[in-house]
């Protein structure tokens, strides 16, 4: 019953912030998201303390100071798009569209989508991903993407409307893999998020130079049907609009062992995101557990 009620009151809160930051102007919603990100830096000390965990596993000469802003900056830059999101929710896929100053690499998707077999667009939480389905079909390229349910069905539900009005495939997971099989012969890109340990099929491969547990279902099925997958990534420039990357399809090739294969394509794909996460730091999730799992006999990160 508690957790009703909580529910109910982040959903009320939320509907309000959508309705309070669709009369202002966008400066004034991006600047109170950057207040309120770094307001949430002081009061989750569980989420700041694990980021920073993760930081120095993955920067260890860094300097505890240099280390604690960065952290500061991941907070600062979800709060950003934590409010343009809301923004986003009722904004048209014009307004939406003008959020993005360019596209680098365009030429590496059209190669991908003239094989025919759609594209798997191997992705991470970094930036504000949520446009990056939206900007594609702006660019003659229809998307979709395989929907996380949600913990409350009212914040599912409102996310995948906005998915839907803006011409964005959701495929539910319950059929993931006939929808999945039906976009790509539809020659439709499809995104993966792939940079979380979670509990689907998965191998370890380096992230950051340390074994992390990768998720290998889009390998698998670019393995079986011949799809391209392509990186693609999206992050906020200094001028406040965002820039989307697109990197040439991962190059691997299908052998008759296929474990020897997925292990390949775990660390391409891994290096790929690494890549990004690297060059734009701030704007990846670190708050995540990304080496929570431990290969066998490798003691607990």
């Amino acid at each position: 019953m508690r957790q009703k009620i909580k529910n109910t009151l982040i959903y009320l809160f939320l509907r309000g912030m959508i309705f309070v930051v669709a009369l202002i102007p966008h400066p004034l919603a991006k600047a109170i998201g950057r207040f309120l990100g770094a307001r949430f830096y002081d009061w989750v000390p569980k989420e700041r303390n694990r980021a920073l965990q993760n930081f120095e596993q993955a920067y260890p000469d860094m300097t505890t100071a240099v280390r604690s802003g960065l952290v500061r900056d991941v907070f600062v830059n979800l709060g950003q798009n934590a409010l343009e999101l809301f923004e986003m929710l009722s904004y048209t896929t014009a307004r939406i569209i003008r959020l993005v100053e360019g596209v680098e690499g365009a030429e590496h998707m059209q190669s991908a989508l003239a094989k025919g077999k759609g594209v798997l667009c191997l992705t991470g939480h970094l930036g504000n991903w949520e446009i990056l389905p939206v900007y594609m079909y702006h660019m003659g390229w229809p998307a979709a993407v395989v929907a996380q349910v949600l913990y409350d069905q009212r914040l599912d539900t409102l996310l995948n409307e906005f998915r839907g009005k803006h011409n964005v495939q959701v495929i539910k997971r319950s059929k993931v893999t006939s929808e999945i099989i039906r976009s790509l012969r539809r020659n439709m890109l499809l995104g993966i998020l792939n940079d979380q340990d979670t509990g689907v099929d998965s191998r370890f491969a380096p992230f950051y130079g340390k074994p992390a547990k990768t998720p290998v279902g889009i390998f698998r099925l670019a393995r079986k049907i011949g799809t391209p997958v392509v990186p693609v990534f999206i992050t906020r420039q200094a001028n406040g609009r965002h820039k989307i990357y697109i990197e040439p399809a991962l190059d691997f090739q299908v052998s008759d062992n296929e474990e020897k294969d997925l292990q390949a394509c775990a660390l391409a794909g891994n290096l790929a995101i690494e890549k990004y996460v690297r060059l734009f730091p701030e704007q990846w999730v670190w708050f995540h557990r990304r080496w929570k799992s431990r290969p066998e006999g490798e003691a607990d990160a």
